[in-house]
């Protein structure tokens, strides 16, 4: 299927404390043929965050305090002036073009509703069944984002994509994983030491179960590793009678 060229991709990244990082993500994207705009949402960072991506052509938003991951993304994807969101952390590593189309193109080829990464330094049993179901990396129409439910508890971290997940399997909407064995996402141990990083890992689990119980969570991963596998299937079944 031909991209519809119609569509257009606004790439949204929040950032705290991202200087050193985040110009390996925007040197990427800047001239990407699919991106057409990148939003940068500074989520009140000390540090000079704001400088680097003032190097880009970036729409910046600074928030002047730290509002946390949630309300950051929703402020970018409101001033988002096109209809597919392209989802990045700002701590990728080894971030390159071709990953960058392999998310979007499912998406704007209309193949699945939506796409995330499985990225190459996700945890071994997101890779044997091939999802990381919490990866920061998607390619959603801003429409399926629309859901107050995902928005909904802010004040709880690493909330946003365990209540995305939720909406999207309620609206039953497809996708499928695409693995970048090449992509690294920074872990916290780099960032911020030993200690202090082991401690925001168990913290991420911790907020996890805030949102949703663990026979919840454990079910929901579970799930979109049957769903991924099904919608790759019935991709690779439609193709092989399409070229018959």
């Amino acid at each position: 299927m031909e991209k519809d060229t119609n569509k257009k991709v606004s790439v949204v990244i929040a950032a705290y404390n991202e200087e050193p990082r985040i110009s390996n993500v925007l040197k990427v994207i800047k001239n990407h043929p699919l991106v057409d705009e990148t939003i940068v949402i500074d989520d009140g960072s000390t540090d000079n965050t704001s400088e680097v991506a003032k190097r880009y052509k970036v729409k910046l938003i600074e928030n002047k305090d730290n509002l946390g991951k949630t309300l950051a993304i929703k402020k970018g994807i409101e001033s988002a002036k096109n209809d597919l969101i392209l989802l990045l952390d700002a701590d990728l590593k080894r971030l390159d073009s071709e990953a960058v189309t392999k998310l979007i193109e499912p998406v704007m080829n209309e193949k699945v509703d939506w796409t995330l990464s499985l990225r190459g330094n996700s945890l071994w049993y997101m890779k044997l069944l091939k999802i990381d179901w919490i990866s920061g990396e998607r390619v959603i129409p801003r429409e399926l984002l629309a859901d107050p439910l995902i928005w909904s508890k802010p004040k709880i971290s690493y909330s946003l994509e365990t209540l995305m997940n939720k909406s999207l399997l309620d609206k039953k909407a497809t996708f499928y994983s695409v693995y970048l064995p090449n992509v690294f996402c920074t872990p916290k141990t780099e960032k911020i030491g030993f200690i202090k990083g082991w401690l925001g890992e168990f913290k991420m689990t911790f907020m996890m179960l805030k949102v949703l119980p663990p026979h919840k969570i454990i079910g929901q991963f579970l799930t979109m590793a049957y769903l991924n596998k099904k919608y790759k299937n019935n991709l690779i079944a439609k193709q092989s009678l399409d070229e018959a």
